[in-house]
């Protein structure tokens, strides 16, 4: 079990030369790539400002636009084992916004195929307080729609696509797709029968969880070997604050023993972007004595959950 952190909150911060060698001078053996995302940001998407990304361009120079940051990666012994699509896939009102991405998604796949990123996070599309135009019949029709058309992608590729429990706000967290574990396992089990293959797991986010009172005891056990792979992070159960675990008030027994339970062989992955953005407020020594401090949060979760 590798133990892997998000590259976003760290080489952003420092520069990618600085940046993956923090990493590897943590301790982390692979991460969790948030170029995917960083290249075309959910403020590009939701305003329309997204024309002339480096996805709409063949995908040839998508390799090579991303060649030399894999090149530091590698440099650093780094794998890369899961990364993050750009999101949001949908904007109400905009049906067009899921054709784009749709074709961006497939770009992506190929991508993470050409630098050996076996998981990607593609997040679903669930139903806004404030989409007056969807049910959550439709909401499952774009959804199927989503991941049932990069299926033939998928098929000539080894990636698998990850679903995310989500959630919405409302004044508070409210359920978002796949935050409840059997509409997961539905969307999941219905997706791999229709692909004739197991090109589509889950991804489960710890923080994500918290802010909806799952309890993983409960969940875990209903996904089983679905996951692939982990966002691992913490909060205070209000806000969805990326930190590292010890900081908010998430059980880590009950996650540690619930994936133990599943025999969960994945990697285990931190989402804990904004608690390093916190530390360079102090700058490099405090961001470097984080990420040392979740690696050694990372040994002794792998402990728990491998014992």
């Amino acid at each position: 079990m590798k133990i892997s952190v998000q590259s976003g909150g760290v080489e952003d911060l420092v520069g990618v030369e600085k940046g993956y060698e923090m990493i590897r001078k943590a301790g982390f053996t692979a991460i969790d790539w948030n170029a995917l995302d960083h290249a075309l940001t959910p403020t590009q998407i939701r305003g329309f400002q997204h024309a002339g990304n480096i996805y709409e361009r063949p995908i040839e120079e998508v390799y090579a636009y991303f060649a030399d940051e894999v090149a530091e990666i590698r440099k650093n012994g780094l794998t890369i084992t899961q990364g993050h699509a750009p999101f949001p896939a949908y904007i109400p009102g905009h049906p067009e916004t899921l054709d784009y991405m749709i074709e961006i998604y497939k770009k992506v796949i190929l991508l993470c195929d050409h630098y050996a990123c076996k998981n990607l996070v593609i997040h679903g599309i669930s139903l806004a307080h404030s989409d007056k135009e969807n049910t959550p019949e439709t909401i499952h029709q774009l959804n199927m729609k989503l991941y049932t058309s990069l299926i033939p992608t998928l098929q000539k590729c080894n990636v698998v696509v990850c679903l995310e429990n989500l959630f919405t706000w409302d004044s508070c967290a409210c359920n978002g797709v796949c935050s409840d574990p059997e509409e997961a396992v539905a969307y999941i089990d219905k997706l791999n029968e229709l692909a004739g293959k197991e090109v589509f797991g889950f991804c489960l986010d710890t923080g994500h969880a918290a802010l909806l009172g799952r309890d993983f005891r409960q969940i875990v056990p209903v996904l089983g070997k679905r996951i692939k792979c982990l966002h691992v992070h913490d909060n205070d159960g209000r806000v969805d604050r990326h930190l590292a675990p010890m900081t908010g008030k998430i059980n880590w027994r009950y996650f540690c023993d619930s994936l133990r339970g599943i025999g969960y062989d994945g990697d285990l992955n931190f989402e804990t972007f904004q608690q390093t953005v916190k530390g360079f407020e102090f700058g490099e020594e405090m961001l470097m004595a984080w990420l040392q401090l979740i690696f050694v949060i990372g040994k002794r979760f792998r402990d728990a959950i491998q014992k």
